[in-house]
């Protein structure tokens, strides 16, 4: 039996998530692979056939809290990434995330540093990825784990270094955690800060083990485009830090995403 399974959240019809799909196949572990989806179509039906997938159907209009909520309920394996539809997974992404968080009997999640595809070309540097990069740095300098209910929390609180689509979340350890619908956007920081504040680790492997497409229809592009993102932000540093210091750290993240549209 699999230790870990790859959700890919698919929503109508990305051209992108065939290679997304190849990708997971690939890997040098195997993973029990499937697609969760509240926009079922023949498309996603052909895919799901070609490659011998299952594919996992909920309601519609729930938002995103829910579908990824849908999807985490329908993995049976101890382990589980939430596979983003337009992101690639390199060859050795789930042997490494398992091997690392098999080092500890409390991981919570394991995460990987990653690069970006704009374009169809390969982006490494920006200035997002290098204040992400140095968070992360300066909270685990040498050992790449977190375990301080303290320390978690101050390492999400100047922004989220942590990329949702590289994340592996251990199961039996995050129980019946749930994504929040408060959130449209920041979902996932949101889910880190919760998840900072149970007993286990944060496991982190600095290695690009995942790209991340970025696209006009990306719901970081649209988030920022209406400022829902920005907004959501501001939510967050105020959870971690009195207003007038969240006010200030929120103008100066804002200004990363620049290097959104930067090709």
């Amino acid at each position: 039996m699999a230790l870990h399974s790859f959700a890919i959240l698919a929503y109508k019809d990305s051209p992108f998530i065939e290679e997304c799909i190849l990708s997971l196949i690939n890997q040098t572990v195997k993973s029990d692979i499937y697609i969760a989806t509240s926009t079922p179509s023949e498309f996603l039906t052909q895919l799901a056939e070609k490659f011998e997938l299952k594919i996992f159907v909920t309601e519609p209009g729930k938002g995103i809290a829910h579908d990824w909520n849908f999807s985490l309920k329908q993995a049976t394996t101890k382990y589980l990434t939430l596979a983003h539809q337009d992101d690639i997974y390199l060859p050795n992404y789930t042997e490494n995330c398992i091997k690392e968080a098999e080092n500890f009997n409390d991981s919570l999640i394991c995460f990987t540093n990653y690069s970006e595809i704009v374009g169809g070309k390969d982006r490494d540097k920006t200035t997002l990825l290098k204040i992400k990069r140095l968070m992360l740095h300066s909270f685990m300098p040498f050992n790449k784990n977190i375990k301080r209910i303290f320390w978690k929390k101050r390492m999400i609180s100047f922004g989220c270094p942590i990329a949702a689509p590289s994340v592996m979340y251990n199961l039996h350890s995050v129980g019946d955690f749930n994504f929040t619908n408060e959130f449209h956007i920041n979902m996932d920081w949101d889910a880190w800060y919760r998840l900072a504040n149970m007993k286990g680790r944060f496991v982190y492997i600095n290695q690009k083990l995942m790209k991340h497409r970025i696209h006009e229809e990306s719901a970081t592009t649209k988030g920022l485009q209406n400022n829902s993102r920005q907004k959501e932000d501001l939510l967050m540093f105020m959870r971690l830090w009195p207003k007038p210091i969240a006010k200030l750290l929120a103008v100066i993240y804002a200004k990363s995403y620049s290097s959104n549209h930067k090709k």
